[in-house]
């Protein structure tokens, strides 16, 4: 099948004008699910997911570090340690914008990757199989609650996608049709990709892997044929490592920080493994079921234990898991065997948590794996639209009902994706996040009357993280915070209006900030929502406002 594709390519290429008026309205319908996809990606994009967590703190203080105190690390030490490609990427945004450093920066990159990886993902499915089953993957990839939800996050989690995707299209491009060129830009993702996401180390792997299965699985090579196809493999691999170059020489004087996140999973943090071998083959089950039956338990990434697909794609998927393993089975079609062992090894980055089980699957280091897995999905509603317009091919309108029918699969789909994203993850995202944005919108209500330096957050356990307060209030660095209600007695004399922000349960420190500030005035944040309100507990100065502001 991959000598047909060839033939049918340079017979193409003969009769230009044919192919180009028959290929333009599938431009332009990559072109719509592009749109689409941008709706899907950037629709609400300050609003969903409402909040950050630790992990966008530690990423904005790395943004930080560049574009205000001049650091340009090669690899970032900070929170056990990351690759640097999203903080230089989102360095520049913020310079040549003059955007704020804060989580809708993050989230305005990510989320242009996970459009990328919709065009790749066509181009990658198009040297598999044919449009249709492109179009439809990359109409998947722009409507799925799983590429979705990790690249509108705001972390380096579609950085594995969007590497992956062109990096399939121009391995399969090499494979096929033996140009230098193609093995060259192969080896530029390979080697650009390993500076984006951790998840993505298995990418070498991968391409080592189809390297040696691709003359196995077409046709037995000639010497001549061999040597080259031997040199191509090895210049792309040669290139990648140039590219390489700086993480490696970091990687090779401090490899205790590149690898320590992989090790803990892998091994523990010193702890001996019981069962490993067990433990394997239950992280293999649980990852290959996480696209319709089990799902990720980081209520960040996803709701917990929802599947990483919806159920209509998810119950295409299995029936293309099917198929896949009929057509390689029943008629040795090995494009299809390339499609299961890719899924498969994509998937490692999540079983390979044998430390820590209880984190896979993963669908954030299984991201990797999104083109591959929408092909499958997309390959089983085009032979049943094919079949059906074949069925049907004594009506006159066979082909327009078939087309109607997989476009009702689309839109059921799209609604169902749509709604579980933007209705039931925000949801459950406000839920298990606390609401540094409101006590930031708080704090800036009361700056005409309270001097930043004058407020103050008093901290209390599994509460909010104040960093994220600080970077909501355009004042990274800004770290006002008392251990205890006691510690503000010192200032009780200086004559300065004061704001205090404290946990509502936080009966101890409010009762005591009373006793220290008999005229303060306490109000009560109703937050948007339930069980996330919080006390502003404000004292007036020797001068009192003119009006009293921040009540809600």
């Amino acid at each position: 099948e991959w000598r047909a594709g060839l033939h049918a390519r340079v017979a193409a290429a003969r009769a230009w004008g044919t192919r180009g008026i028959r290929v333009a309205p599938r431009v332009v319908m990559l072109i719509a699910i592009v749109l689409v996809g941008v709706f899907f990606y950037y629709h609400d994009l300050d609003g969903v997911p409402a909040e950050m967590d630790s992990d966008h703190a530690e990423k904005l203080l790395d943004v930080n570090d560049i574009v205000n105190n001049g650091l340009t690390p090669i690899f970032f030490e900070r929170n056990t340690g990351r690759e640097p490609l999203q903080f230089y990427l989102t360095a520049a945004f913020v310079n040549l914008t003059e955007h704020p450093i804060d989580h809708m920066a993050l989230k305005l990159l990510t989320a242009l990757a996970g459009v990328i990886v919709i065009p790749f993902t066509f181009l990658f499915a198009r040297e598999l199989f044919d449009d249709d089953v492109a179009l439809l993957a990359a109409l998947f990839v722009a409507i799925g609650k799983w590429p979705v939800t990790i690249a509108r996050m705001g972390l380096r989690f579609p950085f594995t996608p969007v590497f992956i995707a062109p990096l399939l299209y121009f391995l399969f491009r090499a494979l096929k049709y033996q140009r230098r060129n193609d093995f060259l830009i192969a080896g530029l993702l390979l080697g650009a990709g390993l500076y984006g996401y951790n998840a993505f180390r298995v990418a070498p792997f991968l391409v080592l892997v189809f390297l040696v299965l691709y003359p196995l699985s077409v046709r037995r090579m000639n010497w001549d044929e061999f040597k080259a196809y031997a040199k191509n493999s090895a210049l792309l691999f040669t290139l990648s490592v140039i590219v390489l170059m700086p993480l490696l020489r970091y990687m090779t004087e401090h490899p205790e920080n590149v690898w320590y996140r992989v090790a803990t999973r892998l091994a523990g943090e010193g702890q001996a493994l019981t069962n490993p071998l067990l433990t394997l083959v239950g992280n293999a089950i649980n990852a290959m079921l996480m696209f319709n039956w089990t799902g990720d338990s980081a209520w960040p990434n996803s709701i917990v234990g929802d599947p990483a697909l919806d159920y209509v794609m998810g119950a295409l998927f299995l029936l293309g898991a099917i198929w896949a393993l009929y057509r390689l089975w029943a008629r040795r079609e090995s494009v299809y065997a390339f499609v299961l062992i890719g899924i498969g090894i994509l998937l490692l980055p999540s079983a390979l948590a044998l430390a820590f089980p209880n984190e896979n699957p993963s669908v954030v280091r299984a991201g990797g794996a999104i083109p591959l897995v929408m092909v499958l999905v997309a390959v089983p509603l085009v032979w049943i639209t094919r079949t059906l317009a074949r069925a049907l091919g004594a009506f006159r309108w066979n082909r327009v009902a078939a087309v109607a029918f997989a476009a009702l699969v689309v839109i059921v789909a799209m609604r169902s994706n749509y709604l579980r994203y933007f209705s039931d993850f925000d949801a459950a995202y406000r839920e298990a996040s606390w609401n540094s944005s409101e006590v930031a919108a708080a704090i800036r209500m009361y700056q005409g009357v309270v001097e930043l330096k004058q407020t103050w957050i008093l901290l209390y356990p599994h509460w909010i993280d104040t960093r994220n307060v600080a970077i909501n209030l355009h004042a990274i660095g800004w770290e006002q915070t008392l251990a205890q209600a006691d510690d503000a007695a010192a200032t009780a004399n200086d004559g300065a209006n004061k704001l205090y922000v404290v946990n509502p349960n936080d009966d101890a420190n409010l009762t005591r900030l009373r006793e220290i500030f008999p005229n303060g005035q306490q109000q009560l944040y109703h937050a948007r929502t339930p069980n996330h309100n919080f006390v502003l507990f404000f004292v007036p100065g020797t001068v009192p406002p003119a009006q009293m502001l921040g009540a809600k």
